[in-house]
Formats: C-alpha cells, sequence, structure tokens
C-alpha cells in the first residue's frame, strides 16, 4: 500500500499495522509530509502537532510489536476540529476571542480516542465558533472545496478543514462536531460519511460550546463502517453490527416537502436516482409529506432563534468587549440571539417539544426518513465574503435540512450518492430516532452496499 495509504480507509490501515505490514511511524510520516506539501494546508490547519503525532505513533508501533494493540485503529492519525482541547495546545475555535487558550488536558473525546492509540494528527480550521454552515473564515483560513480546481468554492462548515483534511488525503478520519449540520455539510460537500449523534450521546467536556443543548461530536470518514469503529470508540460502546438486514424487511420514508424544496441544478436528479437503486434493491420505500419538517423549518428560523439566543447567552459578553475581531456575518448570527422576548422563546421551546414528538409518532416503525443532505451545491467563495446578504441567504440554505435532524433531536448520517451538475459532490440522509446510532449504522451500511456493491 507504500505510496497509497491516504486512499485506504482507516480500518484497512489499522489492520496493516495488525498484520505487520505498516509501522504507525511510517504511516504518520506518510501524512505528516503530505500536509507539508499540500499548498492548502495552512487554510486547512489551525496546528499540525507533529511531536505529538510522533510520539504516539512510535508507542503504537511498540504495542503492535509485542501484540499489545488498543483497538483496531490503534496507530492511525486523525484529525481534530480546532474545538476539542489539546493538551499543551491552543483552541481557537476559529475566533480571535479564544487567541491564547491553552488547556491543560485532552478533550474527554480526544483522551478516548487517544487511549484507543489513534495517533493525534493535527487540528483543523473551522467556522468562527462553530456557528454557520458555509465554512468561510477570513481570519485563519477557508479551506478551499477540493471537487473544483477553477474556481474555490465554500467547502461547507463548520467543520470546514476536517472535511477538506479527509478529502485531500491529508488523514485517514476526522473528527468534528454538528450543531446545525456541521459534520453532514462538509461531509456532503466533499463526497465523504458523516455522522451526527444524538445530543448527549458523546461527552464534549472540553469541547468549546456553541448551544449545549444541540452540540454534538461526530466522525467524517470515507465510509460507513470506518464511521462505526470509531463512533463507538468515542462512545465507549461495542463496534456496531453491521450486517445487512434484509432489504425486504428495511422500510423508510422519503420526506417529500421542504427537504426536496429549491434543489441546486443536479442535486435531485442523484439523489432520486439513489432512491430508484434502493427500490430496485427490495428495499421498501413509501412517499409522503410530513408536515411536522416544515413547521419545524418555520420555527427555526423565525424570531427568536432558539439556537441564536442559546449561542448569544454563552458568547454575548465576550463578543460585545471585542465585535471587531469578528467575521461580520458570523457576529450578525450571534446578535440574532440578542435580547429575545422571554415568553415567546418560551413558547417556541414548548412547541418544539411538541413537534419532536410529533415527528418520532408519525415515523414510528420506519427504519429511517430519507432527504437531500444539502439543497444547495458549494457556492464560490468571493461571492460570500463581501456580501452579507448572499452569505445569509447561502448560508440557511446549506443549513435547511441538516438543522431539521438537530432541532428534532435525531441521529443522522450522510452517505454520498453521486454528483451535481457542476460534478460537485451530493450526499443522501437518513435520519433517525434519538440514541438510534446503532442502527442507523446499520441501515447506513445496507443503503452504501447497494449504491457501491
Amino acid at each position: 500500500m507504500s505510496g497509497t495509504y491516504h486512499e485506504k480507509p482507516a480500518r484497512a490501515l489499522g489492520a496493516e499495522i495488525e498484520k505487520g505490514a505498516l509501522d504507525p511511524r511510517e504511516l504518520t510520516e506518510y501524512f505528516l509530509a503530505r500536509i507539508e506539501a499540500d499548498p492548502f494546508s495552512p487554510r486547512i490547519f489551525t496546528h499540525v502537532l507533529t511531536t505529538r503525532a510522533r510520539a504516539e505513533a512510535a508507542a503504537a508501533a511498540e504495542r503492535a510489536k509485542r501484540g499489545l494493540r488498543r483497538s483496531p485503529l490503534d496507530g492511525v492519525p486523525i484529525t481534530y476540529k480546532d474545538l476539542f482541547d489539546t493538551k499543551g495546545c491552543e483552541t481557537t475555535a476559529g475566533s480571535k476571542l479564544l487567541i491564547g487558550n491553552m488547556p491543560a488536558r485532552d478533550a474527554v473525546l480526544v483522551e478516548n480516542l487517544a487511549r484507543a492509540g489513534l495517533v493525534t494528527l493535527a487540528k483543523t480550521t473551522m467556522t468562527e465558533l462553530a456557528f454557520s454552515g458555509l465554512g468561510l473564515n477570513p481570519h485563519f483560513g477557508t479551506p478551499p472545496n477540493p471537487f473544483d480546481e477553477t474556481c474555490e468554492r465554500a467547502p461547507g462548515g463548520s467543520s470546514s478543514g476536517a472535511g477538506v483534511a479527509l478529502a485531500r488525503g491529508l488523514c485517514a478520519a476526522s473528527i468534528g462536531t454538528d450543531t446545525g449540520g456541521s459534520v453532514r455539510i462538509p461531509a456532503s460537500w466533499n463526497g465523504l460519511t458523516g455522522l451526527k449523534t444524538t445530543a448527549g450521546r458523546i461527552s464534549l467536556q472540553g469541547t468549546v460550546p456553541l448551544s449545549p443543548s444541540l452540540d454534538t461530536a461526530g466522525p467524517l470518514t470515507k465510509d460507513v463502517k470506518d464511521a462505526a469503529l470509531i463512533f463507538a470508540l468515542m462512545a465507549g460502546v461495542k463496534t456496531p453490527d453491521l450486517s445487512h438486514p434484509r432489504k425486504r424487511d428495511t422500510h423508510v420514508l422519503i420526506a417529500r416537502g421542504i427537504g426536496f424544496e429549491d434543489l441546486s441544478p443536479g442535486i435531485g436528479e442523484a439523489v432520486e436516482h439513489a432512491l430508484r437503486l434502493f427500490s430496485k434493491r427490495g428495499i421498501h420505500i413509501k412517499e409522503v409529506k410530513l408536515p411536522v419538517l416544515d413547521e419545524m423549518n418555520a420555527l427555526t428560523w423565525q424570531a427568536p432563534n432558539l439556537l441564536a439566543a442559546e449561542a448569544y447567552a454563552l458568547w454575548g459578553e465576550a463578543i460585545e468587549k471585542a465585535p471587531e475581531k469578528m467575521f461580520a456575518p458570523v457576529l450578525k448570527r450571534f446578535r440574532m440571539g440578542k435580547g429575545p422576548d422571554s415568553a415567546a422563546l418560551g413558547a417556541k421551546w414548548k412547541r418544539r417539544e411538541e413537534l419532536r414528538r410529533l415527528y418520532l409518532e408519525e415515523t414510528a416503525g420506519y427504519d429511517a426518513v430519507l432527504l437531500p443532505t444539502v439543497s444547495l451545491s458549494p457556492p464560490p467563495i468571493d461571492g460570500l465574503m463581501e456580501d452579507d446578504a448572499a452569505y445569509g441567504k447561502a448560508n440557511v440554505s446549506a443549513l435547511r435540512n441538516t438543522t431539521l435532524g438537530n432541532q428534532l433531536g435525531l441521529s443522522a448520517i450522510t452517505l454520498p450518492v453521486g454528483k451535481d451538475a457542476l460534478g460537485l459532490p451530493v450526499g443522501l440522509m437518513a435520519m433517525r430516532a434519538p440514541q438510534g446510532e446503532e442502527r442507523l449504522l446499520r441501515l447506513g451500511r445496507c443503503l452504501e452496499s447497494v449504491l457501491h456493491p
């Protein structure tokens, strides 16, 4: 595999280490060299943890030699979004407000994966304080989408560097967070698998928060099997059984309505092609309108904004002391949560809980609800940096479908299903009930096997 390590899924690299055919030190040096050679690395990474990576790789090599590997991914290098604390390395969350924030210990999630032997390779760029679905950051760098060499397009956010790092072959997997789509959007736009976990399923201790009631962590990977392995290590649970359910026993809902509206050219065609393949292979598909999704979408974007209110409560004081340190469109989004009417906010919170219950009632008995992950193709970066109105419109479009899963409290996964009219990746999202990650991953593997036999 020498010279092609970046093309392999993480578990294949781990298997080569297990067989003694691959030294973790060689693998780590391979990725460090690719990072060094990539011209976009300064826009993809905030910190490359060379010393730590080499030390962890050496320890992994010694364990492999002694037959003491800690997990199937022991010795495999991964990256972390720069809002997870890493001991002795600055955590900025992409914001000038946090320059000099030096944690004394790793985030619990980082500790868990390091304990399983994964090599901490680097920290990736992101939207300021994780508050945008586009992935633009004029202060720390915006990595361009790797699927268009003629026009720099948005990478997807807020886990922008996480998606681009994996898509460009600079790591074996990436870890991001998802409050409104921040794992799934960059995964979709970069042709990857991305898992949104249920809020509270994975510890976020030592992670810079945005909206504690909605924040989640999840992996961006090359496929579902890698996502399942990494999820299990993150959550401290047994690796999910991915043996295929019988196709004729699999029942999914296609949520016509808001999720299929105003799609960029080619997205609908790619998704419909995937749905036809599923049907031909015996998966039961029922097309329905779910008005609850349309109402949740309206509730999400109408003032007062629940997410913005929670985010401003956390960050408002620090922001208002130095608003000039923030990218104007992100600052504007935070200020949407400034001084909301408490009675209106309470009523909206109550209605969201009612909609969550209603959604679970209407989708009970089905394995998942399917819809396009992102309605929008990655827009050109230049058209967004200086135009607040264009930025705001694109941001809402990018987040529209994914944020439904967060507001409804669901687990969700995105899978690559083809290309749009511009030749850019398209994702299909499957949403399942809260705490349903294991069954969701099993379903994801079933769908993936149809798409890529």
